[in-house]
């Protein structure tokens, strides 16, 4: 998988098929985007989900905005449902 940080314009093209996990930032400017597809127009793109779940907790007033911020176990467990 690959982990990335999209703007909502960018995500609305995405193929929501092959997205596995994704979030709205709070005022729903960018996203969080866990795909096996490869994107070249990423704001930030991590390695692996441990880099994401850190970048979540050091920015969370974009994507929680409790002083926390979402963890590994959330992004690999909570899937993604193109529709909902």
């Amino acid at each position: 998988m690959k982990y990335y940080i999209v703007t909502s314009k960018v995500f609305e093209t995405l193929n929501k098929e092959n997205i596995d996990y994704a979030l709205s930032s709070i005022d729903n400017s960018k996203n969080i985007v866990v795909t096996s597809d490869t994107i070249d127009s990423a704001l930030s793109t991590f390695t692996n989900a441990s880099g994401l779940s850190t970048y979540t907790f050091n920015n969370h007033t974009d994507w929680v905005g409790d002083n926390t911020g979402i963890t590994e176990e959330e992004i690999a467990d909570v899937k993604y449902i193109s529709g909902l």
